[in-house]
Order: C-alpha cells, then structure tokens, then sequence
C-alpha cells in the first residue's frame, strides 16, 4: 500500500510548491505493523509486540478463546494485549493470518481458583461475584457445574427467599448461578 504526503518542501519565486514524500516505508516501520493479504481475510494490518517470539496462524473456525484452550499458557487479557487490532471482543482474528502467542517477557502463572462449593468469609472477598449481590454480604460460596442453587441454600442454612434476595441478579423464577462465580450465601 503506497502512502503520500504532501509536504511543503521550498518556496520559489513566493509559490508554495508540494512535493510528494513517501510514508509506506518510514511510517509503517515505526509503528510495527504488518501487512497480510489473503483472498479469505483481505488485506489487514496487525500491530504486534516488536519481540513477539511464537505466532500461530488462525485457521477458519478458530476464536480467541478457543486459540488461548490450544496452547493454556496465556491468558485472554495477554492475548488481547500481544494483539491490539484483534480487539476485545475478538472482532478482528481473521483466518489464515499469523497472530502473537509468545513474547520473551511474559510467563504465565496460572490462577488458582478454589473448589467448587469453597466458602470464604467477606474478609476475603473473592472474584468473580455475581452481578447485583448485596453490599452487606458476609460468607460468599464458590458456584459450579453440577452444584444447583437448591444444594447452596440446603448446605448453608439459608431459605431460598434470602438466597434470592442477596443475589438479585439471579432469576427468581429459574434460579440458577453462572458456573465459576461466587453467590453471596449470608448476610
């Protein structure tokens, strides 16, 4: 892609005279990005880390999510980071175009999340909380697969009513908690 500018170069005899100056090579350089042509993708600029060390090239069906599942060594914040124009919502991966998965700098290290059913006290307010809990909130526990909202009220002594009221975001007629994210269960 040919980049023009005109810039004002000299004047003679009191006439501003334009002279072109080219910027495909001096501005494209600096701002590190790279050029991919595909008949599937189009032409797209991708900017990436100057030291980015391993890409992986998308294929058609890949998604963010399910490129950081392949290689479990990074996290989707990273991701988002090493490649800015994929967008936080994963809107610009395009197939067939190589994307950053490694940079020297960077190690993972893994979060460590608790066991489903783990109950922590709000000294300790754990993350993710379901949206809309109580403020006054005092014993948090950890939802997951396989453990229904019915289990968490039995196992902490509390009625389905309190339950509810604490996790306002959670559907009253339907209850059910997001697998992953803690419920407020005393208050």
């Amino acid at each position: 892609m040919q980049f023009s500018f005109f810039a004002l170069a000299t004047l003679f005899a009191g006439v501003a005279v334009a002279t072109p100056v080219d910027l495909s090579s001096s501005l494209v350089a600096r701002d590190n990005c790279t050029t991919y042509s595909s008949v599937s993708s189009g032409t797209v600029c991708y900017h990436t880390p100057s030291d980015c060390s391993a890409t992986y090239l998308v294929q058609s069906g890949d998604t963010c999510q399910s490129i950081a599942a392949i290689y479990n060594n990074f996290t989707l914040s990273q991701f988002y980071y090493w490649n800015p124009d994929i967008g936080q919502t994963c809107f610009g991966l395009r197939a067939f175009v190589p994307i950053c998965i490694a940079t020297p700098w960077y190690t993972f290290v893994p979060p460590v999340q608790a066991a489903v059913g783990t109950v922590e006290s709000a000294d300790k307010i754990p993350v993710p909380v379901m949206p809309s809990i109580t403020a006054n909130c005092t014993t948090f526990e950890l939802a997951g697969n396989g453990l229904r909202v019915d289990a968490i009220v039995a196992q902490n002594g509390i009625t389905m009513d309190q339950f509810l009221e604490w996790n306002a975001y959670i559907d009253k007629t339907n209850p059910f908690a997001w697998d992953g994210y803690w419920v407020c269960v005393g208050a």
